[in-house]
């Protein structure tokens, strides 16, 4: 059963192996609302076992599962072309972590498919959620991070689900709908050569739900380290309303707060 294979791990569980676990460190970032960086705050969970990739698993939907928190997305106004009005005004997130993982699941209503098969390749549905990639500087610019404050951006695409969907059918080489990327600003995006995330996306009959997943923490100097609690902000774009670039709808940073165990 769900229940005792993601069971809730107690305080202390990560003593061994994080210092944060235990509540003896955290980043600067815990602070970022007091100072008004982050405008919400999500409870990161900590569960057992291996957080399935799945959006449809139903470790999402279990109530010991991690909670589903509504946010909301407003309209781009930093930079040109503005988008003064995003089709997508808000999404559900989940988040949960283990010893070693962190898994974030968004999910999205959207009446329409854009994924490249019978439209524009350009215009596609897509979400990406972005970390600060120094801990130790104030928190980026809402704007893909800025100039001396990088960020570690991880992109999901529909159009790359189609491709990763038909090479999973067609080889064993594991491929992922999503990009891990990096940016000190706008038209700054760049592909790491290394790629450590792994995501999957999975279609209703009116919205979109993806997972993100990835090692809590790893050796690669362009990936965010996930040492305590981290601010994340989150982008979805609608294909069919032809979103692209910097139109989008967008959450300003959101702390996920890591504590010690069960709420």
């Amino acid at each position: 059963m769900i229940i005792k294979k993601y069971r809730l791990v107690v305080s202390g569980f990560l003593c061994i192996g994080f210092a944060w676990g235990c509540g003896t460190s955290d980043t600067k970032y815990s602070k970022c609302l007091e100072e008004g960086d982050c405008t919400s705050q999500l409870n990161v969970k900590i569960f057992s076992g291996d957080i399935p990739l799945s959006p449809d698993s139903k470790f999402w939907s279990s109530p010991q599962g991690p909670a589903k928190t509504t946010v909301d997305l407003g309209p781009q106004l930093i930079t040109n072309p503005q988008w003064p009005n995003p089709s997508v005004k808000k999404v559900f997130i989940s988040v949960a972590r283990t010893e070693t993982q962190i898994a974030i699941r968004l999910e999205w209503e959207d009446d329409s498919v854009s994924n490249g098969i019978d439209q524009s390749r350009l215009y596609t549905d897509q979400a990406a959620i972005m970390f600060p990639l120094n801990s130790n500087k104030e928190v980026p610019p809402i704007t893909m991070g800025g100039e001396g404050f990088p960020v570690n951006i991880w992109q999901w695409k529909a159009v790359r689900q189609v491709t990763t969907d038909s090479a999973e059918k067609d080889s064993s080489s594991p491929l992922s709908p999503v990009e891990d990327l990096n940016a000190e600003g706008f038209s700054t995006l760049t592909h790491q050569d290394e790629q450590n995330v792994s995501g999957k996306g999975l279609r209703t009959d009116n919205s979109w739900q993806v997972v993100f997943k990835r090692n809590l923490a790893n050796q690669d100097e362009q990936d965010v380290q996930f040492a305590g609690s981290t601010p994340m902000a989150v982008a979805i774009w609608n294909g069919g309303n032809r979103e692209t670039n910097g139109q989008k709808g967008l959450a300003g940073w959101i702390l996920l707060q890591f504590g010690n165990g069960a709420d």
